[in-house]
């Protein structure tokens, strides 16, 4: 229910990791904030009273938001997989291929060369098939999870209907 709905696989380059690396700052100003700053009276109530208490809350809910932040500024990285809703993007010989989640058929895992090493595949209804990202990836599982959910259902669903 909380989790976000973007989910991004972050690309294990120096893209990936510069946009890491420059989300410290802004954790870092985020969360001082709330330690730190002046807490108007009338937000007390969401601590029952307490200042403490009410910092945790303000710290948990700047924490969520910040996993909002993380998953925008990941998706920006050129080289990022990004699954939102019903749509998948991906790096594809240099460019980004939008493609709907209703459309791949079939997820699997490949071996390839040493540089990639094991990496996810995607088939689509027209046959075309895709190299999706490396399993090493920071978030790709959560990707590979969901298409596979998503593909196991698609065809149950065809089971269903041809009987």
């Amino acid at each position: 229910m909380f989790r976000p709905w973007l989910r991004v696989a972050r690309p294990d380059d120096w893209t990936g990791n510069l946009a890491r690396l420059g989300l410290i700052p802004v954790y870092f100003i985020a969360l001082l904030a709330v330690t730190i700053g002046r807490i108007p009276s009338s937000w007390l109530v969401i601590g029952f009273g307490f200042e403490v208490l009410t910092r945790a809350v303000l710290g948990l809910v700047m924490i969520y938001l910040l996993g909002w932040v993380r998953a925008v500024a990941f998706s920006l990285v050129p080289g990022a997989v990004v699954l939102y809703g019903r749509r998948l993007w991906f790096p594809h010989r240099g460019r980004r291929v939008l493609v709907r989640t209703t459309a791949v058929t079939a997820v699997e895992v490949e071996l390839r060369p040493p540089p990639r090493g094991e990496v996810f595949l995607i088939e689509l209804d027209d046959g075309a098939v895709y190299d999706l990202c490396p399993v090493h990836w920071n978030g790709a599982t959560r990707i590979y999870a969901v298409l596979a959910r998503r593909v196991r259902r698609a065809q149950a669903r065809e089971e269903r209907r041809r009987k």
